[in-house]
């Protein structure tokens, strides 16, 4: 029996379509499943076609189906529906093949990959003193790279960066991606390792048009249809892409059965939230009795997002999935085992750290009372610091240098913070976490059989110390643990904290997604030049190696706008909202203004421009509530938008602003505008 796969671009424009037109392609699928040469179907070869694999199939009187038939096996792929002309336009010059070395399925127009090299050709560069390094390749390793062969002579004619990033538009994704990681001094397995994350290990195709194992290979742009209630689902207006495609290497990730802990890290929007929900899927369908999966981050907010996606993806294994923050972790384990004190809140921290400053301990140390504090909730609190001993010998990275003899000044302090803490009966967060890190530790609470942590980056050795006692780490089953985070987001904890500090050994069980699907190459670019000079972690110690990052589209440089006023301000925003929202490609709900300011939404509202507030612990409306979204850069954090604004810019070497720039920078897909204010005239 005839199989058919749906195109990612079927999917995605399904909803656009007629009425009429939606239900003869549901009624073509089921025909071609159970018989696919039925006269009705109307399947015709387009003789003007460069690849004679393309077919037309009537789904109305003026609109026809793109379907390239395989030339051996079964497997057929609907490709692209339009009008009459525009659909055989779309197809007339575009060649369909399955890779024979990759084994994925690629659609490139030879005419417009010579074009745009014959139009390099008439640039003057200055003479290259050594030839560009995708020149070294032969013609098989260019294959092997996942070059179509027809494509090989347009790679020879590459002559450097600038050819190649004109080039790389018109080559099959995944080659453009390795050529890339090959551009950027990687060897061609490394390239393959790191973005492919190596190859399948199923049987390749024997011919160009061989489509067959298609369906048992991961793939980015095709779904198999597995029956009517399957086709319904898929082309249903509210599924993401998100729930039905994987790159390649996120899927081995997500599959992946490792012996201990393992670690998934990448810069913002390469996927990690994606393959972690799909891992914990993938886990909880493995679960048996009582066992259960749990799904913990730092924030309420991206717990409460993750939870509402998790109901979507695995509706059928949900009750498995405990989804929580990391501070409704501890106070649930320390509630269950022996209840829990007071939460200190901000102005209880107040009353306290006066006390602490104002008391004889203090009289005569030469330390701000703010230096106190922050050494006390950057380092002695998430380190869980219990002993003088302890304090002179630990690593305060990314703190100011203290010598021994200040150390044991300082340390006076922080006893006394704490025995005041003890006497009002209150706990700090991180005083929690140690509370029900012990407990954990003493085994009066049960763990859990999977255990995966976002935002790993913002957890601190406590933190990291209870995810350890909460996991199967020391039973030696499969799968224990899966860590996932980013150091370029550090945006509540700042110094970085090896995971291995922890009792958390990730090593031969770590890996790093590159590229990025959610921002544009030039959003990208420029939001990591915000943290241009700063070193990266790798959660584990090392500096992060960012060498063949890139992004999969391109988009419009990011705005940046230079105001002497608010009333300037107010008109840059309000005057690129409208030119969004005008353009008719962006609605509302898919813009972002941050951080929150008031002149600006009055001025939007009176504009007849809504607006909806993005407030903790409540997941965003998405396309049911229109409004322009606004909120703090961390409430913001685990989004996306087609356009964002950032309306308080500035050049700071303040460590924690340059994260949080960084983050709301990332949650931008194509439009980024960037507000600095200026205290001379506007430039």
């Amino acid at each position: 029996m005839a199989k058919m796969m749906l195109h990612r671009d079927v999917l995605k424009n399904f909803g656009k379509l007629p009425a009429k037109v939606q239900k003869k392609v549901y009624e073509l699928t089921y025909k071609f499943e159970s018989d696919s040469t039925q006269a009705s179907i109307h399947l015709e070869p387009i003789e003007a076609a460069k690849d004679k694999k393309v077919r037309s199939a009537r789904v109305g009187l003026d609109y026809r189906a793109i379907v390239i038939a395989p030339e051996k096996g079964d497997t057929y792929l609907l490709m692209h529906i339009d009008h009459h002309d525009e659909a055989y336009q779309w197809c007339m010059n575009k060649q369909f093949e399955a890779h024979m070395a990759l084994g994925t399925f690629q659609v490139f127009d030879v005419e417009l990959a010579e074009q745009s090299v014959r139009d390099a050709e008439t640039i003057e560069y200055e003479a290259e003193t050594e030839a560009y390094v995708l020149q070294k390749l032969s013609d098989k390793e260019l294959f092997q790279a996942g070059v179509p062969e027809a494509l090989i002579p347009a790679i020879r004619a590459v002559r450097n960066d600038d050819d190649f990033e004109r080039l790389s538009d018109y080559l099959p994704p995944e080659a453009g991606q390795i050529l890339f990681g090959i551009a950027a001094g990687m060897t061609l397995d490394d390239a393959l390792n790191e973005m492919l994350g190596g190859l399948d290990e199923i049987e390749k195709p024997t011919t160009p048009g061989d489509f067959s194992h298609l369906a048992d290979m991961t793939n980015m742009d095709l779904v198999l249809v597995q029956g009517e209630e399957h086709l319904q689902e898929i082309l249903s207006e509210d599924i993401e892409e998100w729930r039905i495609f994987l790159h390649p290497y996120q899927r081995k990730l997500v599959e992946w059965n490792t012996k201990g802990p393992m670690k998934i890290f990448g810069a913002a929007g390469t996927g990690k939230t994606v393959a972690l929900m799909h891992r914990a899927a993938w886990l909880a369908h493995q679960c048996d009795g009582d066992e259960k999966v749990l799904i913990t981050t730092y924030t309420t907010n991206l717990s409460v997002t993750i939870r509402g996606l998790m109901e979507k993806l695995a509706p059928g294994v949900i009750d498995k999935i405990e989804v929580t923050n990391l501070h409704q972790l501890a106070r649930t384990i320390c509630f269950r085992a022996q209840g829990q004190a007071k939460i200190a809140e901000q102005d209880d921290l107040k009353s306290v750290w006066k006390q602490v400053m104002t008391s004889s301990v203090a009289s005569g140390l030469d330390f701000t009372p703010d230096f106190v504090r922050e050494e006390f909730e950057q380092v002695i609190d998430p380190m869980g610091i219990t002993s003088e001993d302890d304090y002179l010998t630990m690593v305060r990275s990314g703190r100011p240098v203290l010598k021994r003899k200040q150390r044991r000044q300082i340390w006076k302090l922080f006893v006394e913070a704490r025995r005041q803490l003890e006497y009002r009966r209150l706990v700090t967060f991180d005083g929690l976490i140690h509370q029900a890190r012990l407990v954990a530790e003493k085994g009066e609470f049960p763990g859990y059989r999977y255990v995966l942590v976002d935002e790993t980056q913002d957890f601190g050795l406590e933190a990291l110390r209870l995810i350890a006692a909460i996991s199967p780490l020391k039973e030696g089953l499969n799968n224990p643990l899966c860590v996932v985070g980013d150091g370029h987001q550090r945006i509540y904890n700042t110094v970085p904290v090896p995971m291995s500090r922890a009792g958390i050994d990730v090593r031969g069980r770590s890996r790093r997604l590159k590229i990025n699907y959610r921002t544009s190459e030039e959003i990208r670019n420029w939001a990591h030049g915000v943290l241009q000079g700063m070193s990266i972690d790798d959660l584990d110690g090392d500096d992060v190696a960012t060498q063949g990052d890139r992004s999969v589209f391109h988009g419009p440089k990011p705005q940046l706008v230079k105001c002497s006023s608010d009333d300037e301000m107010v008109d840059a925003v309000v005057t690129w909202v409208r030119g969004l929202t005008e353009s008719g490609d962006i609605a509302t709900h898919e813009i972002c203004l941050t951080p929150p300011n008031s002149k600006v939404i009055n001025a939007l509202e009176s504009n007849g421009l809504g607006t909806v507030e993005l407030k903790a612990r409540q997941a965003d409306p998405g396309q049911e509530e229109g409004g322009i979204r606004f909120g703090t850069k961390k409430r913001i954090k685990g989004l996306e938008f087609k356009a964002v604004a950032i309306l308080d810019f500035g050049d700071s070497d303040n460590v924690l602003e340059r994260f949080e720039n960084y983050v709301a920078a990332t949650r931008a897909r194509q439009q980024l505008l960037v507000v600095a204010k200026t205290t001379g005239e506007k430039e």
